[in-house]
């Protein structure tokens, strides 16, 4: 069976047309990945909404980015403070706006993996997998929520609470 000369210079122009137009769409991908800065203090506050004077828990990363890794620790505590993890290390890259993580519980053993992302001050915390299972007790680490960077106060009088990227209003703790 032939193929026509009119079939083979039509598929060839439509390979050529897709070729450069993929080249196109992928030399532009990384001028769009701006470089997002992960340095400094992140965190999201949980706070028990039937007793709104019970302490808040949360957890806190402190992030050094330099290049683009990235190395920091982590602080974590239930509502009411009913249970703490006092400290966590955190390993990972940068690409772009985007940070792949690892963080290991030093309350349980267990070290997870993270895909952090930075739109703004809010960081979008997900645990992606386990890479080790903890060894005993609980985590008490973010596993899909939004961190707010921590921002500097302007003065004490302020007359507007400050708010988490969540919208809801930061609570000063004693």
């Amino acid at each position: 069976m032939a193929i026509r000369r009119s079939t083979v210079g039509t598929l060839a122009s439509f390979l050529l047309t897709s070729c450069a137009g993929f080249a196109a769409c992928t030399s532009i991908l990384p001028a769009q990945a701006a470089k997002a800065d992960f340095n400094g203090k992140w965190s999201v506050q949980w706070c028990d909404k039937t007793d709104p004077d019970a302490d808040c828990g949360g957890f806190d990363v402190d992030l050094t980015h330099v290049g683009d890794k990235i190395s920091g620790e982590s602080f974590g505590a239930r509502a009411r403070l009913a249970q703490i993890d006092e400290g966590g290390t955190i390993h990972g890259i940068a690409i772009g706006n985007t940070a792949i993580l690892t963080i290991e519980s030093l309350r349980s053993g267990g070290i997870y993996l993270i895909e952090a992302t930075i739109d703004g001050r809010c960081m979008h915390w997900k645990m992606r997998d386990t890479v080790r299972k903890s060894e005993q007790d609980v985590d008490i680490i973010a596993t899909d929520d939004v961190l707010t960077k921590a921002s500097k106060v302007l003065s004490n009088n302020e007359s507007k609470p400050e708010v988490d990227c969540r919208s809801i209003p930061i609570r000063k703790q004693a």
